[in-house]
């Protein structure tokens, strides 16, 4: 590429020359960092050149929401459900560098074909025929039912991508026969064994005094080693800190009251359902739904025939009863159809997503101010918090212009506070920053000196800015003595439990060492805590019955000592089974190694996380703070 590219500069020199300061001209400009409006097509990040688009993580964001939605207030849930988007993404463009580096290919065929079978497991988007509906047809489907194909596509794609680069990476995974022997004893081969297992208490381990301790200390090595650890400095804000200003009085709930009229009033129905998908069905169950009209009209017992005639499963135990509602909680076409009725009448055929409806209203009430005036309340106070605690907090970012916190803080009345030093670990804990483990990570993205954006949490909203980093390394003794004699307790009461255990086992056999239990025959793949551990594994395969296994660990620091009773060998392989078995030790193989290899990439990439050169434009991974920030409907 690059050859014919010279030969043409060199063919004609003048017309090359201004193209290429064209050329040269758009890529400063497409190296240069995103500023300015934010919009669809803004860079949020770019991973070894393949770009995060600001829509695509709106929408991730929002598929997020409806999967979590309901756990929480989306305010509690924003700051987790952004990094988590943001996540997803730059993974899924990671395993397309990793696709790219190992040749290998997705076409548009092979997604399409995948996607066109997704859709042709719902009945509602498929013809009489038993085809897809037309692209319009589809499309106004989509659109009542909020479903994205195009963020299918891209699930299916990225789902294709992983499948081919793991099916690669199991081809060159080498299977031997003790492999294969052993995958199949621990799979077939029923062993049943008596065990003991103890705890250790360490806590009559004394304190042996600074002396033992620090030799102790001194010999551990690299036991006490601290990660690398961050410290920031962060000013939450809390309704506390807000005092009277997120207080509300009458005459704004009285306000807030006249705005939603719209929404307090309520009715009570009763619906009868026939499901329909399709034209053909949409059409017969108009026309079945009309013929019934006619004779509930006529004095047909409403309740008694929703029992009977109902395909809404709830309808069968309570004559179609839906209580009392609200327009917002119903679909749009029902709730219309039953605010244009009066008490006791019946609606004509309803057509929803869900088929066809025929509706009788029983009542209708409107809200008093009374009865929603803690809810209001509640709305207005939480919405005025979250509106002045961000206000606050944005205004301290601002005054401290990128530097320290604290001067710009106190000024507005809220002091900012230095979190303890943490690891970049989802167990990150610091009892004055309940928050801390949901913003390590991120915490560990930014450098040294960079603010973030206001977050909210459940209950208080932190804008937090990197102190400093400290490096690998072992602290004095004197810092971590009480963690030095913990570990020194531990290791005494594990050798004093041991010692007694083998002389037990010595002189009393199983019973001598604990309390017995019986583990019934069954394959060794089933027990999946104690055949993770390498040493209880290769013990519970080569010990023979009667004899005792030696005392070993177990992962969760318990004693462990077991006698085989029994063992039922496993079957032959047959060149099925075999096949089948080797297929599976190197897809899982592979699996790992696949995951090994995109931390691999994540971990190099985040050494070059600018892209003020054209190197780290395309070899690196940048993220674009200000841009990731994302205003999502909820």
């Amino acid at each position: 590429m690059l050859r014919s590219f010279r030969q043409v500069f060199k063919s004609n020199r003048t017309p090359m020359a201004a193209v290429m300061i064209v050329v040269l001209l758009g890529l400063v400009a497409y190296l240069a960092p995103t500023g300015g409006a934010v919009s669809a097509d803004t860079v949020v990040a770019r991973v070894y050149g393949h770009e995060v688009l600001m829509r695509e993580l709106a929408e991730h964001m929002q598929e997020l929401y409806q999967r979590y939605g309901k756990q929480a207030s989306p305010e509690a849930l924003k700051p987790f459900i952004q990094s988590q988007a943001l996540r997803d993404l730059m993974n899924q463009k990671l395993m397309e560098e990793l696709a790219d580096r190992h040749h290998v290919v997705v076409t548009d065929d092979e997604v399409g074909a995948r996607l066109r079978a997704f859709l042709r497991q719902y009945p509602m988007l498929l013809d009489p025929k038993g085809g897809l509906k037309t692209t319009a047809e589809l499309k106004q489907i989509f659109q009542e039912t909020g479903f994205n194909p195009a963020m299918q596509e891209r699930a299916i794609r990225s789902e294709l991508l992983r499948t081919k680069l793991v099916q690669q990476s199991a081809l060159q995974v080498p299977v031997d026969e003790a492999w294969i022997a052993q995958e199949n004893r621990l799979r077939h081969e029923k062993v049943a064994f008596q065990q003991v297992v103890l705890a250790v208490d360490a806590s009559t381990v004394v304190d042996p005094g600074d002396t033992t301790l620090e030799a102790f200390y001194k010999a551990g090595g690299e036991r006490f080693l601290q990660p690398l650890r961050r410290v920031i400095q962060f000013v939450a804000v809390d309704r506390a800190a807000l005092g009277k200003d997120i207080q509300v009085d009458d005459a704004a709930l009285k306000a807030a009251f006249e705005a939603r009229k719209g929404d307090t009033t309520e009715f009570k129905a009763r619906h009868i359902l026939f499901k329909a998908e399709g034209a053909t069905q949409i059409q017969e169950a108009t026309t079945k739904a009309q013929l019934l009209r006619e004779r509930l009209v006529k004095g047909l017992d409403f309740a008694k025939t929703a029992e009977a005639q109902s395909e809404d499963p709830s309808a069968k135990g309570n004559g179609g009863d839906l209580g009392w509602f609200t327009a917002s909680k119903m679909v749009k076409p029902f709730s219309e159809a039953a605010a244009t009725l009066k008490p006791g009448e019946i609606s004509q055929p309803v057509r929803t997503q869900f088929g066809i409806h025929l509706i009788k209203l029983e009542g209708r009430r409107e809200k008093k101010f009374e009865d929603v005036k803690a809810e209001l309340a509640r709305e207005i106070s939480d919405s005025r918090f979250n509106s002045r605690a961000q206000e606050r907090l944005e205004q301290i970012r601002k005054r401290a212009n990128g530097g320290d916190l604290a001067a710009a803080a106190k000024s507005l009345g809220s002091p900012a506070q230095l979190s303890q030093p943490f690891s970049n670990e989802p167990s990150a804990q610091d009892a004055s920053l309940p928050e801390l483990a949901q913003i390590a990570s991120e915490a560990f993205r930014m450098k040294v000196g960079d603010v973030s954006k206001p977050q909210a949490f459940a209950g208080r909203h932190l804008l937090y800015r990197v102190q400093e980093e400290l490096p690998e390394a072992v602290p004095p003794f004197k810092e971590i003595r009480t963690k030095v004699l913990t570990a020194y307790r531990l290791e005494e009461a594990r050798k004093v439990a041991l010692a007694k255990a083998q002389q037990a086992l010595r002189s009393g056999g199983l019973a001598a060492v604990g309390s017995v239990s019986d583990q019934a025959a069954a394959p060794l793949s089933g027990l999946r805590d104690l055949v993770a551990h390498p040493g209880i594994r290769k013990a519970l395969l080569e010990t023979t019955i009667g004899q005792a296994t030696p005392v070993l660990w177990t992962q969760d620091g318990k004693l462990w000592v077991a006698r085989i009773t029994s063992r039922e060998s496993a079957p032959a392989l047959t060149f099925e089974t075999r096949r089948g078995l080797i297929q599976e030790l190197q897809t899982t193989e592979a699996q790992k190694v696949l995951s090994a290899e995109l931390q691999s990439l994540d971990q190099q990439g985040r050494l070059r996380p600018g892209f003020s050169s054209f190197w780290g434009h395309f070899g690196g991974i940048y993220i674009n703070t200000s841009a990731a920030q994302v205003s999502v409907e909820e």
